[in-house]
């Protein structure tokens, strides 16, 4: 089951060998941790190649190449860990739990991840402001929320890329009423109630 998962992501994003590896190796290091520590759920290693893996891979196609990037609330490593593996652009993760971020720095370790700077804060809390090309998120918190947290970090030339799911319609109409911002709706590859925001321009009304 988990080697035609495997094939069928290699197969739809048609990543090298070496990406590849380090995929497997970090799953291992996940499948680790999760004996000690609730990263994730247990029942989401069963279909994580599709549901995780390619969920966050499929950003990168907007993101493009040699970007940085800002992720909020980054937990086990989704999107950032995978696409920082697939990837020549530069993550800067965001994580608030302790054991989150000692893992995804043994993750960083262990495969090497040049690309990936983990800070061990709230996105609140964060005094460390670049100037971001992209600002991330995923199963974190309400859009409102997210624009919230992402207002201080960006500037004219900054989107934002938010994973969302069956509620993102609702979300939208509350975050116009206190934001203003263009935005992109994609479908996922992943999944049918799936969608990705693509947002824009933002303000405060």
């Amino acid at each position: 089951m988990n080697e035609l998962a495997e094939t069928n992501f290699k197969k739809k994003t048609k990543i090298n060998n070496i990406e590849f590896l380090k995929l497997k190796n970090y799953l291992k290091l996940l499948k680790i941790w999760q004996k000690k520590h609730n990263l994730i759920s247990n029942k989401a290693f069963a279909t994580i190649w599709d549901r995780h893996f390619l969920d966050s891979y499929q950003i990168l196609k907007i993101i493009g190449e040699k970007k940085k990037i800002l992720d909020i609330g980054s937990g086990a490593g989704f999107p950032a860990i995978v696409c920082a593996i697939c990837s020549n652009n530069f993550f800067n993760i965001v994580e608030a739990n302790n054991k989150k971020c000692e893992f995804l720095n043994e993750v960083k370790d262990n495969l090497k991840l040049k690309n990936v700077k983990i800070y061990n804060s709230r996105i609140e809390n964060l005094t460390s402001i670049n100037n971001y090309d992209f600002i991330t998120a995923r199963a974190v918190a309400s859009l409102a929320k997210l624009l919230k947290y992402s207002l201080k970090f960006t500037k004219k030339k900054t989107n934002c890329i938010f994973l969302k799911g069956k509620t993102v319609f609702k979300e939208i109409k509350i975050a116009r009423n206190r934001f203003v911002f263009s935005l992109k709706c994609l479908k996922s590859v992943t999944s049918d109630e799936g969608n990705i925001l693509v947002i824009k321009n933002l303000r405060k009304k």
